[in-house]
């Protein structure tokens, strides 16, 4: 392995394995560690240092096109192959200083026999795990291993998220099948935004992996070729999972909203009758009430009772008039 390193070029974390054990590397011992020899090793970077971005313009191993690429900020997934390299964007899941997963990220890498170079602009999910679990378990035997190891490790996370996500649809499901009436939507809405998502981050991996994988003809036997067909049908079963759910979801949502609209149409009907039960009494009172002569009734002894029988009539003969026109 030929010296990249004379000084600290950035680095945010990185793996050296030798003899088929990782070694953590961090920025200030990079040098000396691929100093000496090794299998391979895994840098990534963070492309909002400045040393970072000055480092993988200047490392003449890459490919001016992949050196761009990795700089360039790029978000569609893709992957380009050529004789003896990989590189490209795969998505990944954006995480914040907690550990908490956000909404959809990218990961622009490049990678040959000797090299797998990573870069982000926000902290990543995957990528963190995947190296995490490099030190602490057997790491990949080659860098086109470890590009493998994260796309599986993606799909992992999410087939996990979507079994979540499942179990709420099935829960509300439940919901509306049981006619409850206190109805919910305000999980759904989240819900359904997340599913799409997914769906849309696979369909576009699945075009990257096919377009590789259809195209790759000289480079048939690059570094990950091989493994591109693997890749592709689990990324295909996650999107028809993602798919369905997506259907699914969208058929809850209008099922739920028929159901409300339902409830809230009966609430306004019982509304509508107990006003305009309540409408004549509320004229007769306000016609008794009035401080005018000839107010009948006002010198009565029993004309409180009058008014009230009076009252009594016009609510029961409304009540009548909506009954006989079917409109209770």
């Amino acid at each position: 392995m030929h010296h990249i390193l004379t000084k600290n070029p950035g680095l945010l974390w990185g793996l050296a394995v030798v003899d088929g054990k990782a070694e953590r590397m961090i920025d200030e011992t990079a040098a000396d560690v691929l100093a000496q020899p090794q299998d391979w090793c895994w840098m990534h970077f963070a492309l909002s240092d400045h040393r970072a971005r000055r480092f993988i313009e200047n490392f003449e191993a890459v490919p001016q096109a992949a050196r761009a690429l990795l700089l360039s900020g790029e978000t569609r997934p893709q992957i380009h192959l050529t004789a003896t390299c990989a590189y490209g964007v795969i998505p990944d899941i954006e995480k914040d200083f907690d550990g908490q997963s956000l909404g959809a990220g990218r990961l622009a890498f490049w990678l040959d026999a000797e090299y797998l170079v990573t870069a982000r602009h926000h902290p990543m999910r995957v990528a963190e795990e995947v190296h995490a679990q490099s030190l602490a378990g057997p790491p990949p035997a080659s860098p086109a291993l470890a590009f493998v190891r994260l796309n599986e490790h993606y799909v992992a996370v999410v087939e996990q998220r979507l079994a979540v996500l499942t179990h709420l649809l099935d829960t509300l499901e439940d919901q509306v099948l049981s006619d409850r009436a206190d109805l919910d939507q305000s999980k759904l809405g989240p819900a359904r935004r997340e599913i799409a998502r997914y769906h849309r981050e696979f369909a576009s991996l699945r075009t990257a992996y096919h377009r590789a994988t259809s195209g790759r003809g000289a480079f048939a036997q690059g570094p990950v070729a091989e493994h591109l067909p693997a890749l592709a049908q689990a990324a295909e079963d996650v999107d028809r999972d993602a798919a369905a759910l997506t259907e699914r979801a969208r058929l809850l949502f209008e099922e739920m909203d028929a159901r409300i609209s339902a409830n809230a149409n009966r609430s306004l009907q019982t509304l509508t009758i107990l006003s305009t039960l309540l409408l004549p009494p509320t004229f007769i009172a306000g016609a008794f009430g009035m401080n005018v002569p000839a107010i009948p009734w006002a010198n009565d002894h029993g004309g409180f009772w009058w008014a009230i029988g009076l009252c009594t009539v016009v609510v029961a003969a409304s009540w009548a008039a909506l009954k006989r026109y079917g409109i209770l």
